[in-house]
C-alpha cells in the first residue's frame, strides 16, 4: 500500500507549522519532505546546512520528474527521516502538477507508511502541489484574532480537501470566543485534533532529537511528546 501523504500548511507563519510537521513525521515513522526554503525551517532544525553541499537533492529530484530517481531521505537517530530543503527552491519555476506527481511517485518508492510534507507559508507553486496530492491536509491553528481570520479563508478555499485542524500554542485558559469560532469553522465536516499546549521552552530548545523520540525525556518533554503523539494518532485514524 502506498504511503499516505500528509501535508502541513498554513496561510501565515509563526503558528507552529514546522514543529508540528517535524514531530508528526517522527511520531508516524514518516519521511519528512521539507518544501520550506527559509532558514528557520525543518532542514536546519534537523541539522542539515544546504550551503555545505554542491547539490540540492530535492530540487534535482523535482527537475528529474516523477520517472526519475527519488531523493534519498537522510537518517539520524531520534530524528525523522528528512529530504532537506534548499534556498534555491524559492526561485524554482516548477509547476504544482509536477510537484504533486513527484510526491506521489516518491511515496510509492519509499519504505514508509506516511510522507509528511512541510510547506512554505502562504501561496506558492510548491505548496500548491503538496496540497493537491495530500491524502490529508493538516492546518495548525493559533487561537488569535488574525489567525482565525486566516483560518476562515483557508477552510473556505480548501473545502474540497480532507482537513485536520490542530490547535497549537494553546494557553492554559484558551479564549472562549476563539474556541467557539474554531468549532463553528470546523462544523461537522472538518476534523479537529487534540490541542498542543503553549510550550514556550520549545523555541529555546537546542536538541535536534524530536520530542517524541528523545531518549530519557524529562517531565515537560514527556508532556509535550504525548500531545504530539495524540495528533499523530488522529492523523492515522483519518488516513486509515
Amino acid at each position: 500500500m502506498p504511503a499516505k501523504i500528509v501535508t502541513v500548511a498554513a496561510a501565515k507563519g509563526g503558528v507552529g507549522k514546522t514543529t508540528l510537521a517535524y514531530e508528526l513525521a517522527a511520531a508516524l515513522g514518516a519521511v519528512l519532505v521539507d518544501l520550506d526554503w527559509d532558514a528557520g525551517g525543518a532542514t536546519r532544525m534537523w541539522g542539515y546546512a544546504p550551503e555545505r553541499y554542491v547539490r540540492a537533492p530535492l530540487l534535482d529530484a523535482l527537475e528529474r520528474g516523477p520517472a526519475g530517481l527519488p531523493p534519498r531521505p537522510r537518517r539520524r537517530p531520534h530524528q525523522p527521516r528528512l529530504v532537506p530543503a534548499h534556498p534555491d527552491l524559492s526561485a524554482s519555476r516548477i509547476d504544482p502538477e509536477l510537484v504533486a506527481e513527484c510526491l506521489s511517485a516518491w511515496a510509492q518508492a519509499w519504505d514508509a507508511g506516511h510522507v509528511v510534507v512541510d510547506t512554505h507559508p502562504g501561496a506558492n507553486a510548491l505548496t500548491d502541489g503538496a496540497i493537491q496530492v495530500a491524502d490529508l491536509l493538516v492546518i495548525p491553528v493559533v487561537l488569535g484574532a488574525r489567525e482565525m481570520e486566516a483560518l476562515a479563508a483557508s477552510v473556505a478555499d480548501l473545502a474540497e480537501f480532507r482537513l485536520l485542524l490542530v490547535p497549537t500554542m494553546v494557553p492554559p485558559v484558551p479564549p472562549r470566543r476563539f474556541v467557539e469560532r474554531l468549532e463553528a469553522l470546523a462544523g461537522s465536516e472538518v476534523a479537529v485534533a487534540p490541542p498542543i499546549s503553549e510550550h514556550r521552552w520549545i523555541r529555546r530548545r537546542l536538541r535536534r532529537a524530536a520530542l517524541v523520540l528523545q531518549p530519557n525525556p524529562g517531565v515537560r518533554v514527556k508532556a509535550a511528546a504525548a500531545e504530539f503523539r495524540a495528533v499523530a494518532r488522529a492523523v492515522e485514524e483519518i488516513c486509515a
